[in-house]
């Protein structure tokens, strides 16, 4: 895994930043969700290649900007 963060780390250039978390290589992007948040990618070698997720955070974001179907008390 190393190896790969080290490639990751003279490739991508200054704006990135890249650490080992679980297993993965997080890459800090310089992009930001609209709340001010950082946009993580994570990498991860498997046998058959790589995975590139984000872990779900991208739809987490989404899901706590839309409009629920349940009230709370005080639209009730």
């Amino acid at each position: 895994m190393s190896e790969i963060y080290q490639i990751i780390s003279l490739t991508i250039g200054r704006q990135f930043s890249c650490s080992t978390i679980d297993g993965f290589v997080r890459i800090r992007t310089p992009y930001l969700y609209p709340d001010g948040d950082f946009i993580d990618l994570y990498l991860k070698q498997k046998e058959e290649g790589y995975i590139l997720t984000d872990l779900g955070e991208t739809i987490r974001w989404l899901k706590m900007q839309s409009i629920s179907q349940k009230m709370s008390e005080k639209q009730e």
